[in-house]
């Protein structure tokens, strides 16, 4: 009980102090999580890796919710173009980068590419949604951001996943699933909406806990089943309110940021401190050539807010990490590179969200 109370007691005081800094709260989890790996002799046990595995499978549940079909339908050619841009651009600089200067192997060159090349859907909507609901320009922005977590999914999938018949076999399965789903899920979830019993949320938690034994027969990552079923399930989960926020409530509230501290308790101080200069070569390239690829189509598409969009989508955070603690479970990644990415993510995402502004987009009719 011991660890548990020290855990939530860290967490606790990472939200705390994140609230004061004006920061996003996983940044915080991270760094008291290293702080315990490196200075407080904390030892992990079995609860705690079987809530940060569910954590992580939650997160990427979540991220699957918060891509919006209907949104991204209505500006699908814009967003596009400009999330394409975001992602390739720096993803291509650093391969070359990690490949050809740096001397990474081809599988370490592309996982660190992919890992600084996202875009975290999470920190972009809760930026944009900072004094209230969206309007037509932040939805706008806001679609961008979800072509460039689609296309680190994909990247990150092609990279780690072994396609084999029983992959296609799912796949295909999952297409007639994701075509019957929405239809029936909102009859269920309006039949069954406001019982005593919960119906609703207990359906969404094992749907998520059904997702490892997806994962084991399709043969593809877990986080690849739990973000796809997000994507599916949203067209009717984001409808019922109370539903999203009692998600929203556990997911970031108590699992997710066991998770965050979990990959935090992993990193080397040492390996940081050996290689501070890497961190900020791989900083400065990723946040400079995706700022300029970023901006450089959104004056065009996003005219009122290029400058605020080339920074804010620098913020990788939940992508960034799933990429990376998979790379490092998966043995693609050592302990030293493991702290570098984390690292870098990190650094990048706090000073996009340091020193971003929220623009003063006028509601359209």
């Amino acid at each position: 009980m011991g660890n548990i109370f020290t855990v939530i007691s860290l967490i606790l005081l990472a939200g705390l102090v994140a609230i004061e800094l004006g920061i996003t709260t996983a940044i915080l989890e991270l760094i008291v999580g290293i702080i315990a790996g490196n200075f407080l002799n904390f030892q992990s046990f079995e609860t705690l890796n079987v809530l940060a595995d569910f954590g992580l499978l939650a997160l990427m549940y979540m991220a699957g919710l918060e891509i919006d079909t209907d949104i991204l339908r209505k500006h699908i050619k814009s967003s596009t173009i400009v999330g394409v841009s975001s992602f390739t651009f720096p993803f291509i600089t650093l391969y070359i980068l990690a490949y050809y200067i740096l001397s990474y192997t081809q599988m370490q060159s592309a996982l660190i590419a992919t890992t600084l090349s996202a875009t975290s859907v999470a920190i972009v909507y809760t930026v944009l949604t900072s004094d209230g609901k969206l309007n037509e320009k932040e939805k706008h922005i806001l679609s961008s951001a979800m072509i460039i977590d689609v296309l680190g999914i994909l990247a990150m999938t092609i990279l780690l996943s072994s396609i084999t018949t029983k992959t296609l076999i799912f796949f295909a399965i999952f297409i007639i699933f994701s075509l019957l789903v929405p239809q029936a899920g909102r009859k269920i979830f309006k039949y069954y909406k406001g019982n005593a019993a919960e119906l609703e949320f207990k359906i969404i938690l094992f749907i998520i806990l059904g997702i490892g034994i997806a994962s084991e027969l399709a043969g593809i990552d877990a986080v690849l089943i739990a973000f796809m079923a997000g994507v599916v399930t949203s067209a009717f989960v984001v409808e019922h309110v109370e539903l999203w926020n009692k998600l929203k409530s556990i997911t970031f509230g108590f699992i997710a940021p066991i998770f965050f501290f979990m990959v935090g308790t992993t990193v080397s101080i040492d390996a940081i401190k050996n290689n501070i200069l890497l961190i900020l070569l791989f900083f400065t390239t990723a946040f400079i050539i995706k700022y300029a690829s970023t901006k450089s189509l959104a004056e065009k598409y996003m005219p009122d807010n290029p400058n605020f969009v080339g920074i804010l989508f620098n913020a990788p955070l939940s992508i960034g990490i799933v990429v990376t603690t998979l790379s490092f479970d998966l043995g693609h990644f050592n302990q030293e590179l493991y702290s570098i990415m984390i690292s870098t993510v990190i650094l990048s995402s706090i000073v996009a969200t340091t020193l971003v502004k929220k623009p003063k987009c006028h509601t359209e009719s």
